[in-house]
């Protein structure tokens, strides 16, 4: 079974499986966005727990366990939702506007987006980041989470919001250590990472 297909499956079961715990979801509506954030966090759960290399892997590891073991694979993925949906409780806050911040916080997390953008070997800062994330039980979008972490904490090394401001920062291993202990103690902290302007079904 090739990949595009097989994802269209595995969508289809956790479409089934939110349902499960959500009587009032309605996949085929605007709640379907849920659906594609859970695909996309279930694969990279995949990656981490099954310590799979390549993305492509991935369906083929799901497509064996479906094909050999179906009831466990199932019983796995209800367990995994589950999960998922407590996690998106406690770290995603739906808005229907943008949160208002004040000018300056919103001038140096501008430009600290910008320099993460050009610091080198940023895709594999923020893929520490993630499987840092996902080894603390953070299986909720990860990846975003990890993005915010990283541009919070490049914002707090800029002086200023000015275009002449100094930025102290090293190297994306020295990003890394310092989000590392924060996020071995991420789980004290009850609340939303992320801020989503959209409207989807409200978990």
């Amino acid at each position: 079974m090739s990949q595009l297909p097989f994802r269209k499956k595995l969508l289809s079961l956790l479409a089934d499986e939110i349902e499960k715990y959500l009587p009032q979801f309605e996949p085929y509506t605007s709640d379907y966005q849920i659906v594609l954030y859970a695909c996309r966090d279930f694969e990279r759960w995949i990656e981490f727990k099954w310590v799979v290399t390549d993305y492509d892997s991935v369906y083929d590891k799901i497509e064996e366990a479906l094909r050999h073991e179906p009831k466990a694979f199932k019983v796995l993925l209800n367990f995994w939702v589950g999960r998922w949906l407590d996690k998106w409780r406690e770290r995603v806050k739906v808005l229907s506007t943008k949160p208002k911040l004040p000018p300056l916080v919103l001038e140096k997390i501008k430009k600290a987006r910008m320099l993460y953008r050009e610091i080198e070997h940023r895709k594999e800062l923020r893929k520490m980041v993630t499987t840092k994330l996902l080894g603390q039980g953070e299986i909720c979008m990860p990846e975003i989470i990890a993005e915010n972490l990283i541009v919070e904490e490049i914002a707090k090394r800029i002086r200023s919001a000015d275009p002449g401001s100094e930025f102290a920062i090293v190297t994306a291993i020295d990003i890394f250590g310092s989000l590392s202990h924060r996020i071995s103690r991420l789980h004290e902290e009850k609340g939303p990472l992320i801020y989503l302007n959209i409207k989807p079904y409200t978990l």
